[in-house]
């Protein structure tokens, strides 16, 4: 769906005419939440881009140069502020969202596939991370291990997005997120196979539900 054209900035439209070219690219609405607000930007040939505005984005791009190589994050096409705001121009990472229902993945299954994820990112070598607190069990965190910013290829981990709040961290700062997000998609029932496919000791549906709310907003 086609939305009214974007007031990018001169600079940012520049910096995704220079990938998609300057003629017929659809502009999309793809989501708003506290952390900003993106569009999807598509080229005639089928490029696609993402921008990215909110009031602070500099943490953000930082991040994405730092875990370049480590983590499927997005290239970063350009970085600018203007009316008010930073503006961050990104390239499109390949895979689905894991809460999307083309994937075909019932609750259980998806679930499973988030803790499975979860443990590898977790055994990411974080030596000389500038983000974060570096101390004893302190792991790289994603910093908002939901759903919608995981991605998925041929039942894969192919990419991760709105990596703003990542850094050295406690793992439970993901494994909040992770039961609060399988909860608001598919109810109770599916942070326990998550916990144990991560590798986390058995906890009681209270303690399980303290977890959640650690992140709860």
């Amino acid at each position: 769906m086609r939305s009214s054209p974007l007031p990018l900035p001169p600079q940012v439209r520049a910096a995704v005419e220079s990938v998609l070219g300057g003629s017929a690219i659809q502009e999309e609405f793809a989501w708003m939440s506290w952390a900003g607000t993106v569009w999807r930007l598509t080229g005639q040939a089928g490029g696609t881009m993402f921008v990215k505005r909110a009031a602070e984005l500099a943490g953000e791009r930082d991040r994405l140069a730092w875990l370049a190589g480590r983590w499927p994050v997005p290239k970063v096409a350009g970085f600018f502020h203007e009316f008010g705001d930073d503006w961050l121009v990104t390239y499109e990472v390949p895979g689905v969202p894991m809460h999307h229902t083309s994937l075909g993945w019932d609750p259980d299954r998806v679930a499973k596939t988030l803790g499975e994820i979860l443990r590898g990112l977790h055994t990411t070598e974080a030596a000389g991370c500038p983000f974060g607190v570096g101390k004893r069990g302190n792991v790289l965190v994603h910093g908002d291990y939901c759903l919608p910013n995981v991605l998925v290829q041929d039942g894969k981990l192919s990419g991760l997005v709105d990596v703003g709040q990542s850094g050295l961290g406690g793992p439970e700062v993901d494994l909040a997120a992770g039961v609060w997000t399988l909860q608001y998609n598919f109810g109770k029932g599916f942070a326990r196979a998550f916990l144990e496919v991560y590798g986390w000791p058995p906890m009681t549906d209270q303690a399980i539900e303290k977890l959640r709310r650690r992140y709860a907003r």
